[in-house]
């Protein structure tokens, strides 16, 4: 697989990284500061941006695309944990413990990332100290969230979890759709994935996709998912 390629120099990463509430909420100094020292770089869709038990040498940020978040098996299965989406960054825990990475990291869609080197991250920790701070919320936003998906993965319906899980995938990757009031979710995600995401199987995914696409809920093109039900949606996820 090829190595990374140099994005285009000439987009401007501020406003790209803004929409994430996380970046935003930064003093603009310490914006600044992080973009000054990072490089950017495109990934094609599926291309590996490192791999479990790599050595840490960045951290990064997401301009347009995802980063899918998994592992695999020696026999070749798959886990999905999450994608990473626009505005958001990643990859400090390696450089705070100076552990491998935990996990691989994969473009999913053409992408285009900030890369900010291990020397940077560290002057940037030393010359900005808010910068501690807001990873350290950052990662409890994480936390939280993940003792979120636990607990709905042992109390609720794959029905309810399913619909939850799209309306956030929507939320986030979502566009205008081919009718008023629908939204097309932006992202390549095949439906073992989704399983994947939700602890379940593709066979299981599939069932309610289809059942929900006899409903008029949503329709599946390959490779995408167009919301077509919103308001259906909404009350399946809110239970």
């Amino acid at each position: 697989m090829s190595p990374p390629t140099a994005a285009d120099p000439t987009l401007d990463p501020l406003p790209l990284l803004r929409r994430h509430p996380w970046f935003a909420a930064l003093p603009d100094a310490l914006q600044q500061a992080i973009v000054a020292r990072a490089r950017p770089l495109r990934l094609a869709h599926g291309q590996a941006l490192f791999h479990r038990r790599d050595p840490a040498d960045a951290w990064y940020g997401i301009l347009q695309g995802a980063i899918r978040i998994g592992a695999a098996s020696a026999e070749g299965r798959e886990l999905t944990l999450t994608y990473l989406e626009p505005g958001a960054w990643f990859g400090e825990i390696s450089l705070f413990d100076g552990e491998p990475r935990t996990h691989d990291g994969q473009a999913q869609g053409d992408t285009v990332l900030l890369r900010v080197a291990r020397a940077d991250f560290e002057a940037l920790l030393a010359e900005h100290p808010a910068l501690a701070r807001a990873l350290l919320q950052l990662q409890s936003q994480r936390l939280r969230m993940m003792f979120g998906l636990i607990e709905a993965a042992s109390l609720l319906p794959l029905p309810q979890r399913l619909a939850q899980q799209l309306l956030s995938l929507a939320d986030t990757y979502g566009e205008p759709g081919p009718q008023p009031g629908t939204v097309r979710i932006a992202l390549r995600l095949p439906q073992d994935a989704l399983g994947q995401l939700l602890g379940t199987s593709r066979q299981r995914i599939n069932q309610a996709l289809k059942a929900w696409e006899r409903d008029g809920w949503l329709q599946q093109r390959y490779g995408e998912i167009v919301l077509l039900r919103l308001d259906a949606l909404r009350a399946e996820a809110g239970g």
